[in-house]
């Protein structure tokens, strides 16, 4: 198995850092991960490399910005999350498509990543969707511990530092991570609305409607940050396609813990992550 670095353009031509990983052997398919806000593409990397023994070629990225895919001042970076989909994610998708020569290619989408997919302009190049800890990050959709602390946030830090610092800085806050400051804005006008982006992005809830792809999605019971509510609410918008909606205890895989991030812990190798790959296998032809 290996790891190799691209350097891809985006559609807008910035840089993006993308490894992808595959091995020696027949590849029966692909996968792209859409990472979570402020999670760099490293914290992917055990799991691409399982799925890429299996025989599925895997792509991970880092938005514009973000990760590998940005050095020097935060400050000058300009992208909002509509980049990241659009010019960002998309080129991902659209390259990783062309190279498979008519392989399935299936997106996995942790948080964000699978918020946003419907959302892609190429999305109807992609032949299904593994959500991961997808939810409404509508304040109402918060965890109790989490909602009591997003009015700081959303009403003090993030109007008070962004200015200051021309990014939002999470990182020596501690909270969430370093964000590019379109972008922490208008992820705040979603998670100041009911609906989240359903009704917070003009044009995500009939992207939502449209879609014709297989949605596998997994809620984890112990999620720390999302009520499981919020997540129903993102996988019943998917009205017009097949929605296989998991809500997975730890105990029911012996387990202590799981929560928003832990399901690409490489101790999940023989216990959740073959749920992915089974799912994908099963949807994959015959090479």
């Amino acid at each position: 198995m290996s790891a190799t670095r691209l350097s891809l353009p985006s559609h807008n031509g910035q840089s993006l850092a993308v490894y992808c990983h595959e091995n020696a052997g027949a590849t029966r398919a692909g996968l792209v991960i859409a990472p979570a806000m402020a999670v760099p593409q490293v914290f992917y990397a055990d799991f691409a490399a399982f799925m890429a023994r299996q025989g599925v070629r895997v792509w991970t990225f880092d938005y514009s910005g973000m990760g590998e895919s940005w050095s020097g001042s935060m400050r000058r970076c300009r992208s909002d999350i509509s980049d990241w989909i659009t010019q960002d994610f998309d080129a991902v998708v659209q390259h990783a498509a062309t190279s498979l020569n008519g392989l399935p290619l299936f997106v996995l989408g942790h948080s964000l990543g699978g918020q946003t997919t419907p959302l892609l302009p190429s999305v109807a190049r992609i032949s299904g969707l593994i959500n991961v800890a997808v939810g409404s990050g509508s304040v109402r959709h918060n965890q109790p511990r989490v909602q009591r602390s997003a009015p700081l946030l959303w009403y003090v830090l993030a109007p008070l530092l962004c200015p200051l610092f021309g990014y939002f800085p999470g990182a020596r806050l501690g909270v969430i991570g370093d964000i590019p400051r379109r972008a922490l804005f208008q992820w705040r006008r979603w998670c100041l609305t009911p609906e989240y982006l359903l009704s917070g992005e003009p044009g995500a809830r009939e992207a939502y409607a449209r879609a014709r792809y297989p949605v596998l999605g997994l809620t984890f019971a112990d999620d720390e940050l999302l009520r499981e509510a919020g997540s129903r609410m993102l996988h019943d918008a998917y009205s017009g396609t097949d929605v296989d909606y998991r809500v997975l205890a730890p105990q029911q895989f012996g387990l202590s813990r799981i929560g928003h991030f832990g399901f690409f812990r490489s101790a999940q190798e023989s216990s959740l992550w073959p749920m992915v790959n089974d799912w994908v296998q099963q949807r994959c032809v015959p090479t």
